[in-house]
């Protein structure tokens, strides 16, 4: 019996040295897992926002990524609107708008970076044979008073909402367009695209359709057909020029100091290089 007991009360010491052993132990453990978890996302950033800007941010950031080894995300759209909630709330470090910002907007302490300028652009399927639209065209088209090519195709007509940042673009620079896209909302006429990238799909899927669209998303998404407008066509020259001038900036989008991996991107995407990779998607860089 006495044996028994004596060689119970070593089992019962050594578990307590155990138990007492991984408690000390633990807290290590933690700091080497939560060293481990920063280390992962040190490197790591989110720029998010305007749909227009994500072709080109896309193919600035995989190239980025790939001379740096940085963790940069682009998630889908959330719109300029959305990028700027998120910077002003901290979500996020680094926006992207396809808008001015308002006088409000500023004040908050937002500040931006123009980095490309893009053609805003009626488009069709590659199926229509015209290369052409007028102002007019675009206005009998959504009043639903021309309805089909020059082939006797059916006109798709796809439409985006009143706030998209193209409209608010067009509407100051196309006569009655607002008029008629407003007209159009209401009566429940055409399809709304609520964001670019639903848009190209549309316009390259779908036979007869036309809406608008932008430079960078056709080199980037490919299969959609740009149209001249009244008669200038969107090439690269006639953007950097001014003499095609329905065009839209894009802008990064940050409040107070840059965060380091920020200034890093928006470096790279001014530089020559940054350039060379926004004008072979259709953009202009800004210098």
């Amino acid at each position: 019996m006495f044996r028994f007991m004596a060689i119970l009360i070593v089992v019962i010491t050594l578990a307590t040295f155990g138990c007492a052993a991984k408690q000390d132990r633990a807290p290590a453990k933690q700091e080497k897992t939560d060293a481990a978890v920063a280390a992962k996302f040190a490197n790591r950033f989110i720029v998010a926002g305007s749909g227009t800007n994500l072709p080109v941010t896309e193919q600035l950031a995989a190239a980025y990524r790939k001379q740096t080894g940085s963790k940069i995300e682009v998630p889908k759209s959330i719109g300029s609107d959305g990028a700027i909630k998120a910077v002003r709330d901290g979500t996020i470090s680094l926006g992207l708008v396809s808008r001015p910002l308002t006088e409000s907007e500023q004040a908050s302490g937002l500040k931006t970076i123009r980095y490309a300028r893009v053609g805003i652009v009626f488009a069709v399927h590659p199926s229509v044979r015209e290369d052409n639209v007028t102002f007019e065209d675009i206005l009998q088209m959504h009043r639903a008073q021309k309805t089909a090519w020059a082939d006797d195709s059916r006109i798709k007509v796809l439409i985006r909402n009143v706030h998209d940042s193209s409209n608010q673009i067009l509407f100051s620079m196309i006569p009655e367009f607002q008029q008629v896209v407003e007209e159009s909302l209401a009566e429940k006429r055409w399809p709304i695209m609520y964001h670019d990238v639903e848009m190209s799909d549309a316009l390259r899927t779908k036979a007869g359709s036309f809406g608008h669209t932008d430079t960078t998303s056709i080199v980037v998404f490919g299969g959609i057909k740009a149209l001249s407008l009244n008669g200038i066509a969107p090439t690269p020259e006639n953007l950097r020029s001014g003499r095609y001038p329905w065009v839209k900036e894009l802008s990064f989008l940050y409040k107070g100091e840059l965060s380091d991996p920020a200034k890093k991107f928006v470096e790279y995407v001014l530089s020559s290089e940054g350039r060379t990779i926004i004008e072979a998607n259709g953009g202009v860089g800004i210098r």
